[in-house]
């Protein structure tokens, strides 16, 4: 016991009078913590966000519906009379009786996805907004509990309704809108206008069920006014409540029997939504967690480095102590001790700034999973977060603690020279098992279960200890690859010309003097550099690739989408275009699905077997001079000379289709230019000449239709057109409200696909963001800790320039320099590799490379700006101690 005081004391001692380098050591660890703390919160909040008010998203404890396509993204059209995924009469009739046996409420509702709302306005026409909307009883809808608006505050759903024509919106709507209670809004299907009564809280129905409703908003129609909308007025959904004090398996039993049923397509009860919701929270958090490990690795290095520095400077001290007898444990004890105070420190420390961060990091899950989530202090987090620190802290101390047992005795006759020890080759090995062991049994714990669950029905899954030690070694040896990376372009900095620039020829020099210390730094800020431009370059890329294929395939910048049979749909469809004002170009789609059964008169084989391979076969009618069928790689494209002709364009196979198909190109089932193709179409065997072939607008994405035919071939008919116009862009927003209030006719802007696509990136995008974010962070301290080692070590240095008469502003600028250098390396080579990623990307899905999205542009300048601007605050916050001491006073130190 007192040994262990003595190193407690002695560990003390040492840190406080290493006070100033000791803070940045403390805030190394502070940092990873944080992270760490901050991120584990945020799993904790999404795990009871997902557990908690499953009864009000699932409405009720049992939820059936006659949706095809239930989920997330569920949608149906209602397209009156004709619509099939309804709840008909009888099957609520019944429904009804089996709640009444039951003892249990029910409400019966219409998720409804093609109805558009757009504000009166006097000054002009406002782009009609997508909502998800629900038909309902405002009676009986809220059996799960009040609903109550915003505006007017505190009014219950039901009193909101007064029977006329009434719609109450979500917030997010509202604000997209600009609507307030009060305000009158155009719905698609009718000219009637309706009224909006109140505005509700977002969550009420956006979550990570019905996602359609978080990305756009959502509306409350009553059930009566649904003819009026040219709705099919039966429901297509159920909400049952069973009696209160109900069990999990009681309501499981009931859904079960309900199961059974044709009636119902989907049925969800909240005891298997809650097992569904745990599982995913769990591989959530552990994800985030998993992400958060990163910082908690910059901090590691930061210790590491901090400690092998004070190795460095005490090595007479070391020496003395052995002269007195210690041994080289005790030593390497009292080395323990201070690394386990910087552990304590640093996990406090970073603990009280992670539940402040934690905070501000539940706005990029919200965005994430699109819910509210409710913020509180979490024990677990706390704890975890202190335990990892001290861990890594401790673990990282390792291969300082060994070069400090290793320092001699002798040191003490030659007491003006430095003498660091240097660990043998067994030894860093030693060090390095020590590090990738106790790392990966913490990373097996967390990812293990993950991987469980990934692989368990194909193998037996490895011991999580395993998978944890093996990733952690291979994170070591890509760490270590791009560490010496690093390494070699601040060597090769170091020898670029200074064109006779005293102060940037001393920076340059400073740079590569301690080059495997910058270069863990460079590496660092790099990182964080690369992962938030990353984010934004990718999901930017992603959509231009889109747009370009809609540009050059569809044709046009308005959808119309007939709800009605076709026969009768184009007829309409056509004559109502003729009245439109705005319309350049309009195009009609056809898509047929078909068999290719033969090539030349010869069946198609693949590996020697006999094979009839699936096609979507295209067919348009357009009078846009833009549509093309794709990139022309052979013969021609269709004419309008082709019409009624057995002729085909044949696309190319891709990366995409090789997959889906088995095939790698046209090729290989002998077809080219002037190969004679038989199809099975709707049931008929026909015969097309290939008079050309085409490629994709995207070599890996796939294209909208493998063949191509031109119309009025005879007796082949359509099975369901889509209308595609081009509408002057300034005629859109008048555009799409005139063709809303026709009742079976959805229209939709083709930048509503690119408004989809960037919420969904965005929401993607969240915890990457958030991650990124504080990595750069955890980043920043690295770098204040390089800089203050860094003047510790050349302390004598500053002296030995202050008597050559170089002022205090001169040394700081030589400093900031050579940071500066390293700010902007870091930010030009994360984003560098961002922009080589995003090239390769577009060059793929567009056949022409885009470097830099055009909407990045700014994102860029400012992620360079900010990497430079970390590096000056951080020289500035931990160099100029050091600067502003005396020339005497330093010199006495050394």
């Amino acid at each position: 016991m007192r040994r262990f005081f003595f190193y407690l004391k002695h560990a003390i001692t040492n840190l406080r009078h290493s006070g100033h380098w000791t803070t940045f050591a403390v805030f190394c660890v502070a940092a990873g913590v944080a992270t760490v703390v901050a991120l584990r919160s945020l799993g904790l909040a999404i795990d009871d966000s997902l557990i908690n008010n499953l009864r009000q998203y699932n409405h009720g404890d049992i939820n059936a519906s006659s949706i095809t396509n239930f989920g997330p993204f569920a949608a149906t059209f209602q397209r009156g009379e004709d619509e099939r995924q309804v709840l008909r009469p009888d099957a609520i009739a019944w429904t009804r009786d089996w709640v009444a046996q039951h003892n249990a409420t029910m409400t019966a509702y219409a998720l409804v996805s093609n109805l558009q709302l757009t504000p009166f306005h006097t000054d002009g026409f406002t782009k009609p907004q997508f909502t998800s909307s629900f038909l309902i009883d405002p009676q009986t809808f809220d059996i799960t509990g009040a609903i109550t608006a915003i505006e007017p505050a505190g009014v219950r759903l039901k009193d909101l309704f007064t029977g006329g024509y009434d719609v109450v919106i979500s917030q997010n709507l509202a604000e997209a809108q600009g609507l307030k209670p009060g305000d009158e809004v155009r719905v698609s299907g009718t000219d009637q206008p309706f009224t909006v009564r109140g505005v509700v809280s977002t969550d009420t129905e956006a979550s990570i069920n019905n996602i359609l409703a978080s990305f756009f908003g959502f509306a409350y129609f009553d059930a009566k006014n649904a003819t009026l909308l040219n709705m099919n007025s039966n429901p297509n959904t159920v909400g049952i409540v069973m009696p209160e004090g109900s069990s999990a398996d009681e309501i499981e039993a009931a859904a079960n029997e309900l199961t059974s049923l044709t009636m119902f397509r989907e049925i969800n009860a909240t005891p298997w939504l809650l097992e569904r919701n745990q599982e995913l929270a769990d591989l959530i958090g552990r994800f985030i967690v998993t992400m958060g490990l990163g910082a908690m690795l910059i901090g590691g290095v930061g210790i590491m480095n901090t400690m092998l520095v004070l190795v460095g400077r005490r090595t007479m001290e070391i020496a003395a102590l052995k002269t007195f007898g210690l041994k080289g444990r005790q030593i390497g004890m009292l080395f323990m001790g201070e690394a386990f105070l910087l552990g304590i420190l640093g996990s406090i420390l970073g603990v009280i700034v992670g539940l402040v961060l934690s905070g501000a990091v539940n706005v990029y899950g919200e965005a994430f999973l699109q819910q509210k989530l409710p913020w509180r202090v979490y024990p677990e987090a706390i704890l975890y977060g202190v335990v990892l620190g001290m861990v890594v802290t401790v673990v990282f101390g390792v291969l300082p603690i060994v070069m400090a047992a290793k320092v001699r005795p002798a040191i003490v006759l030659r007491p003006n020279e430095t003498h660091v020890p240097r660990a043998s080759v067994m030894q860093m090995l030693g060090a390095l098992a020590v590090v990738v062991v106790v790392l990966g049994v913490i990373a097996g714990q967390i990812i293990g279960p993950v991987v469980d669950r990934a692989v368990d029905s194909i193998i037996a899954p490895p011991s999580p200890i395993i998978i944890g030690i093996a990733l952690v070694a291979g994170t070591m040896l890509v760490l270590g690859f791009l560490t010496g990376v690093m390494w070699l372009i601040v060597w090769f900095i170091g020898k670029l010309p200074t064109l006779g620039q005293i102060d940037m020829r001393l920076a340059l020099r400073n740079l590569s003097s301690r080059r495997l210390r910058t270069a863990t730094t460079l590496l660092a800020l790099t990182a964080g550099m690369f992962a938030l431009s990353a984010i934004t370059y990718f999901g930017l890329g992603t959509r231009e690739i889109v747009r370009f294929q809609f540009a050059q395939t569809l044709g046009g910048n308005v959808m119309l989408v007939p709800l009605v049979p076709s026969e009768v749909a184009q007829t309409f469809i056509q004559g109502l275009l003729r009245l439109q004002g705005g319309v350049e170009y309009s195009t009609q789609l056809n898509i047929n699905t078909a068999r290719l059964r033969s090539v030349n008169g010869e069946r198609v084989r693949l590996e020697g077997t006999i094979r009839t391979l699936p096609l979507s076969v295209l067919t348009r009618e357009t009078d846009n001079p833009e549509v093309t069928s794709g990139p022309l790689l052979a013969g021609r494209d269709l004419t309008d000379d082709d019409r009624g002709k057995n002729v085909i364009v044949m696309t190319q196979q891709n990366a995409f289709g090789n997959l889906i198909q088995g095939f790698d190109s046209l090729e290989e089932l002998g077809i080219t230019v002037g190969s004679m193709v038989e199809l099975s179409i709707q049931g008929r065997q026909m015969t097309f000449e290939v008079v050309g072939i085409v490629g994709t607008a995207s070599r890996f994405t796939p294209s909208i239709a493998n063949a191509y035919i031109p119309p009025g071939i005879d007796g082949l008919r359509s099975n369901y057109r889509i209308n595609v116009v081009q509408v002057e862009p300034e005629q859109v927003d008048e555009f799409l409200t005139n063709i809303n209030k026709i009742p079976f006719v959805f229209a939709v802007d083709v930048s509503f696909i690119d408004g989809l696509l960037k919420r969904v990136i965005d929401q993607l995008a969240a915890i990457p963001t958030v991650v990124g974010i504080l990595s750069l962070l955890a980043a920043a301290v690295i770098m204040a800790n390089t800089v203050s080692l860094t003047m510790l070590e050349r302390r004598q240095q500053i002296g030995v320039l202050k008597v050559l008469g170089l002022s205090r502003k001169r040394v700081l600028r030589v400093v900031l320099l050579e940071n500066i250098v390293i700010g902007l390396l870091g930010g030009v080579l994360g984003i560098g590799i961002s922009s080589l990623g995003v090239s390769i990307l577009t060059l793929i899905g567009t056949g022409f490379t885009i470097p830099i999205p055009t909407e990045a542009t700014l994102i860029t300048i400012g992620l360079v700006i900010a990497s430079v601007v970390i590096a000056w605050v951080a020289t500035l916050v931990s160099a100029r101690v050091a600067i502003r001491e005396t020339v005497a006073k330093i010199l006495r130190y050394e």
